[in-house]
């Protein structure tokens, strides 16, 4: 028979067309008797292409025998399945056309070659055969009438939906032979029709991947259809989320949009909120994943599963999940885009499922009211009656009867739950049926530390929504009934996971804890950052938690859902900008994605990425296929999406990209910024020179390393380069490149033992060695001796010191305040800065004395002998001893109000001397650049200052700006969330604090600061995606002023030269290497071979980094005074007066905002209202009689000292206050301090260890609180 639209062909193999199929069905019928696994079926090419071969006969004769001997029945159904299969096989149009296979079939007289064979050989001719005799395949043949000998064999293909029932598809080995033959295809129309050039290479199976980052950034955007939704609910709350002002000209713009919403949204967040909405109220149906839609070279389509060799001639359909992944890069407002879906569906109520729809309707003893019936009717079918009334009402039209009646018949059902038996002796399941009412509410799950952002946002974007905040481990969850009343239940994530049940603190009997979310079916969950939802290996307390509660429609928001999918403009954010490259970031753009395409050498991490964005998919989405149950085909996530080429290279996945097509909603770069103006980003590096101390410390390090090299000959375990070695020398080159800012973790026996290594090497080996060797090692030697012998190094050693420089220092108090009292003291004068600070707070606490600084010779004396009590003897330094030392300060109480309405301060007198002392310079290069840069920019912008956790440069930098009088607050791990987010508000929404200190681990997702528009990040970032995340904090839609970005490296020094390499460096070579720069052999080699920096100068001669403006140094900071303090006139009279007692402290006065109304707020009911009504709760601890408490501020815990056995002993936690007193800039600000002197005691100082220890840890805060009385979510 022909095929429609196709010229005649010629037989195959001799093969005649009416071929009798009778034989063929007889012998499919036999099949379906036990087989020896298809081994006799392939046995050979030969017989099985011959349709008569001694195989074909047995089975035949051996059905007549059992024909023969059937009741009649029988053989009319043999009969009729004969003729079923006849009427199948014999109309080609039940067939598809895939392709052709290219034959080469030389002529009898023709001689073959090599090339010849290889031709011939090619051509699947055994697996044609095999299918042809199974009717899986039938072929004929078109000459090439260009080529002689070469012909086209086409190939027809019985897809698996059809003949089912005729046909065997069971055979993995045909599945096999299948899978051969289709990837031999070539389904042009020219090949089908015989026009071919057999010479020319065919790109067949191709080996093309693509990676997690070029799929992400390539998927469509959203684009959503109001004419696809039928639910006219959900059609009118999209078409509500589109409208812009002008839309509807008969209409008033007050009455249309989203009500509630009070900030207009960009065009690309209305269409996204669009879209949410349209996949949650309707989820398309999408081609199953593992199918691939194509078309054969007569235009006919089919849908062919590549991995197991399925064919179909119709589509195979699953539903979309009702939810996704909103994957808006990072800043693009994604919060606001989620209240704006919330707001529009207000009042929607989740579907009753269809299995327990049956026997809803109610049978009543007598006919109820019309009122009663219509109630119970929209409660069955969920009808938003909520938001309908709810409008009505805004109107003026009120019907309270009507609502009543609603919420008397809110929808519910009943679900059958299986429970144990308690106490049981075989614990046999019990069947319980349980009651779930339907609720229009939204739960929302966000980390801890955004739950503060999510409110901001609330109290910000929206009005008249109903929130109930739970992140209180301590309180119980409302009943249901009371939960039925908001629009929002918003949980910080181990809030959440506490509902999962078993004993708590609120649950304490045997009885397992049952949450109230269990009786309720939620309409909606959304899970902030949820890239960290699921864990590897198995469910998440999270995911089990979402598993036991029934909501309809799931969200994950993350603008990265896994570590490979990231936008685009992430990853140029990190890229330096210079002026003419501001214009071009549609080609840089496409440059990184073209880059990126391909996995390259970093397979292994691509396919963990892979197997993390499985679990949101499968184990939070539930998205079909990949959730199915084992009875329901469920489909392979790692043979789908990590497919491999006929060449075993992994190939794109089709299924990969499908599957988050339907899932991901995300508007591409372009798209975005074509829609808003985003203010610049200017990205910089700047080269400081170092100093003559930061130069030891880089220095030593190499010296360590050289002699290391040298001595262990560079071979076997002793080298540190040796693979056994990695993790140490990972530590030791992540404190190399900390010591950029400043070290003092050397200790002076480490560096003498290394010099006797080096010694003993150099005289035992000196006429074998290279004599570059040679030369690095005698340089090393003349390196540490000159280091070791610098009476300041030594002192910073020893008390983990940072320099600073004080001109005009008190002449009468020089000594007692040096830090190298073996020195004659110069000018300016050299201290610590935790001295420096010590003598600073010294006179402000006695700023309310005759003479502020009498006592300071004496204070300074006192502080020297505690420093080398606590700082060891030489021969008893050991990492061993540590313990946490915090910075004490503080006062006793504070007064009322009243008594500090008047807002007087105590400063310092113009005619004192002390206003002459100034602080000129720092010992580090990099710590008196960012002063200056405070300096310039505090007043008019707020500024950030990226450190990496592991040094001690946040502890640094965090002395130096109290030294300068900066309002600053710390974001470091160490402190608690609640006081992070308090801190985080307070630099967001007020003017106080300046600057914000951040550890650059917490710097990755969610946090939101768009008030900085200084970013500095203190140490080159290796890793240029953890660069991008830091940078991007500030640079987003809602900041309103260009980001100016500086990276610090100090010039032609090791980190120097490594962030030179990682922007040489090309994307797969930054993907391989991008958690470890020892992962790229080039930057391994650069280490090895790095070179001492040349020391010129020596101690005496040092220039130190100067500040180009000196500041003051005693007149910084003023005392607060109550107003019932009276001054005393020492001018009347003649005598010495009477020593004054201090005046108390005052509390911080944090500036009030003014309040909104009511009307324009959200109600927001919190679970830690007790506790927001003041500042952080603070737990107390026992104190030591040398510590004072003060009542506000920041608390600050120095990094892990040394401290001899005698005297490990864990010192209080003593609050810090912010400052004395404000700078001369913000004198209206008051800030506690009081002192003691019959009290006073040394704070301790941080100290640093070997490049094995863990140096900085627990630079922790604690400040004004963002929850204050006046804050509207309190209410």
């Amino acid at each position: 028979m022909d095929y429609p639209g196709v010229e005649p062909v010629l037989p195959m193999n001799d093969r005649s067309q009416d071929f009798p199929l009778g034989l063929q069905l007889q012998k499919v019928i036999a099949g379906a008797l036990p087989e020896d696994d298809g081994i006799e079926e392939l046995s050979s090419s030969s017989s099985q292409c011959d349709p008569m071969s001694p195989s074909t006969h047995s089975v035949t004769s051996s059905l007549a025998s059992s024909s023969s001997s059937s009741a009649p029945i029988l053989h009319d159904s043999i009969h009729q399945l004969v003729l079923e299969k006849e009427d199948i096989l014999e109309d080609l149009s039940h067939f598809i056309p895939v392709g052709v296979l290219k034959r080469y079939e030389p002529a009898d007289n023709h001689k073959l070659n090599a090339a010849d064979h290889g031709w011939t050989s090619a051509y699947p001719h055994g697996e044609v055969c095999r299918l042809e005799q199974n009717n899986w395949i039938q072929t004929s043949i078109c000459t090439n009438a260009k080529f002689p000998g070469w012909s086209a064999v086409r190939v027809y293909v019985l897809p698996d939906d059809i003949g089912r029932k005729h046909i065997q598809r069971s055979s993995g080995a045909l599945r096999r032979c299948f899978k051969l033959v289709m990837s031999k295809l070539d389904s042009s129309s020219e090949a089908w029709n015989g026009r071919f050039n057999p010479y020319t290479q065919q790109n067949v199976g191709s080996a093309e991947e693509e990676s997690l980052f070029y799929i992400f950034n390539t998927l469509e955007s959203p684009n959503p259809e109001v004419e696809k939704v039928s639910d006219p609910h959900a059609r009118t709350a999209i078409e509500e989320v589109l409208w812009t002002q002008g839309d509807y000209p008969g209409e008033s713009d007050e009455d249309m949009g989203v009500v509630g919403l009070k900030t207009r949204l960009y065009a690309y967040q209305r269409r996204s909120a669009a879209y949410m909405i349209q996949r949650e109220s309707e989820p398309a149906k999408s081609l199953d994943p593992r199918l691939q839609a194509m078309r054969g070279p007569t235009g006919q389509p089919f849908y062919y599963d590549k991995e197991e060799g399925n064919i179909f001639r119709e589509k195979r359909l699953y539903a979309e999940a009702c939810g996704g992944i909103l994957a808006e890069t990072m800043g693009s407002g994604k919060t606001l885009i989620c209240l704006t879906v919330i707001l529009a569906t207000r009042g929607h109520f989740p579907r009753i499922p269809s299995a327990h729809m049956e026997g809803l309707h109610p049978v009543r003893k007598q006919t109820a009211s019309l009122l009663d019936m219509a109630a119970a009717t929209a409660g069955r079918f969920s009808l938003p009656w909520k938001s309908y009334f709810e409008r009505l009402g805004a109107s003026g039209m009120h019907f309270g009867k009507c609502i009543s009646a609603c919420e008397s018949n809110r929808g519910s059902y009943e679900i059958t739950r299986s429970h144990l038996r308690n106490r049981s002796r075989e614990s046999a399941p019990k069947a319980t049926a349980t009651k779930l009412q339907l609720c229009s509410g939204t739960l929302v799950v966000v980390p801890s530390n955004l739950v503060d952002h999510w409110l901001n946002e609330i109290n910000k974007h929206t009005q008249g929504l109903k929130v109930l905040v739970l992140r209180d481990s301590r309180r119980a969850t409302p009943p249901p009934n009371h939960l039925l009343e908001y629009d929002v239940v918003l949980f910080s994530r181990p809030r959440f996971e506490r509902e999962a049940g078993g004993r708590t603190e609120t649950s304490p009997s045997k009885l397992p804890y049952e949450s109230p979310l269990k009786s309720l079916h939620w309409l909606r969950i959304i899970v902030d950052e949820g890239h960290n939802f699921a864990i590897k290996g198995g469910k998440s307390t999270a995911v089990h938690t979402l598993g036991q509660l029934h909501v309809e429609r799931r969200w994950v928001v993350s603008g990265t859902p896994s570590s490979g999918l990231y936008g685009v403009e992430v990853a140029l954010a990190s890229q330096e900008t210079k002026g003419e490259q501001l214009g071009q970031k549609d080609d840089a753009t496409t440059s990184v994605l073209q880059a990126r395409k391909k996995t390259a050498n970093v397979m292994e991490e691509e396919l963990k990425n892979i197997d993390r964005l499985r679990l949101i998919v499968v184990e939070f989405l539930a998205l079909k296929p990949w959730a199915n149950s084992k009875v329901d085909d469920p489909a392979n996530w790692t043979k789908y999406t990590k497919p491999l080429g006929p060449d075993g290279k992994r190939r794109a996945s089709p299924s990969l990209r499908s599957t988050l097509q339907s899932l991901v909603v995300r508007h591409r770069t372009e798209l975005v910024n074509g829609e808003i103006d985003l203010p610049g980003l200017h990205n910089k590096v700047v080269y400081l020179e170092p100093t003559f101390y930061d130069k030891m410390s880089l220095n030593l390090f190499i010296f360590v390393l050289t002699v290391n090299a040298i001595a262990s000959e560079r071979t076997d375990q002793d080298y540190m380069f040796h693979p056994k070695n990695r993790k140490h020398l990972s530590i030791l080159i992540r404190s190399l490149r900390h010591s950029g800012f400043w070290w003092t973790g050397h200790e002076k026996k480490d560096i003498q033992k290394a010099l006797g290594v080096a010694r003993e090497y150099l005289e035992r080996s000196y006429q074998r060695m290279d004599e570059n060797d040679v030369r690095r090692l005698c340089e090393g030697i003349t390196i540490a001796e000159k280091t070791i012998n610098c009476n300041s190094w030594k002192a910073f050693s020893q008390f983990a010191e940072l320099g600073v420089f004080l001109q005009d220092f008190p002449d009468y108090a020089r000594n007692a305040w040096t830090i190298d009292p073996l020195s004659e003291p110069v000018e300016p004068l050299l201290l610590g800065i935790t001295q420096a600070r010590h003598a600073q707070r010294f006179v402000t606490r006695h700023l309310w004395a005759l003479d502020p600084a009498e006592g300071i010779v004496g204070a300074g004396i006192k502080l020297r002998s505690q420093m080398r009590e606590r700082g060891v003897p030489e021969d008893n330094k050991s990492s061993d001893y540590l313990v946490h030392r915090p910075m004490p300060e503080g006062a006793k109480s504070s007064p009322s109000k009243k008594e500090r309405s008047l807002g007087r301060f105590k400063s310092l007198p113009p005619e004192s001397p002390l206003n002459k002392t100034k602080l000129v310079a720092t010992a580090s290069a990099k710590l008196t650049y960012l002063l200056d840069k405070v300096l310039e920019f505090q007043e008019k912008e707020k500024i950030i200052i990226f450190y990496e956790e592991g040094g001690n440069s946040g502890w640094y930098i965090a002395e130096a700006l109290e030294i300068l009088g900066v309002e600053f607050r710390i974001y470091s791990n160490t402190l608690k969330t609640s006081d992070r987010s308090a801190y985080l508000a307070l630099f967001n929404t007020t003017e106080l604090v300046r600057v914000l200190l951040m550890d650059l681990r917490q710097a990755s997702h969610g946090l939101d600061i768009p008030c900085a528009s200084r970013v500095f990040i203190v140490n080159p970032i290796w890793d240029p995606n953890v660069e991008s995340q830091a940078i991007k904090r500030a640079h987003r839609i809602s900041q309103g002023k260009p980001v100016y970005v500086e990276t610090l490296v100090l010039k032609n020094t090791l980190e120097d030269k490594m962030l030179r390499r990682r922007k040489q460096m090309s994307n797969a070579e930054l993907r391989h290497a991008e958690k470890d720069p020892l992962d790229d052999h080039t930057m391994s080699y650069i280490i090895q071979n790095e070179g001492f920096i040349p020391i010129s100068e020596n101690e005496s001669s040092a220039r130190p980094a100067y500040l180009k403006t000196p500041v003051g140094f005693f007149d910084r900071h003023t005392l607060p005074i109550p107003d019932d303090y009276k001054e005393v006139d020492y001018s009347l009279s003649t005598s010495l007066p009477t020593l004054l007692s201090p005046p108390s402290p005052l509390r911080p006065v944090t500036p009030s905002k003014k309040r909104k109304s009511l009307d324009d707020l959200p109600w927001v009911e919190s679970d830690v209202q007790g506790l927001s009504r003041s500042r952080p709760s603070i737990r107390k601890r026992p104190r030591s009689n040398g510590h004072l408490e003060a009542v506000n501020g920041i608390l600050m815990e120095a990094p892990r000292t040394r401290t001899p056995p005698s005297r490990r002993v864990l010192a209080s936690r003593v609050q810090l206050p912010v400052n004395e007193g404000a700078s001369s800039a913000r004198n209206n600000q008051l800030f506690p301090a009081s002192y003691d002197s019959s009290k006073d005691s040394l704070e301790d100082v941080p100290s640093e260890e070997d490049s094995s220890a863990n140096i900085f840890e627990n630079l922790s805060t604690l400040g004004v609180s963002f929850f204050s009385p006046g804050n509207p979510f309190m209410n």
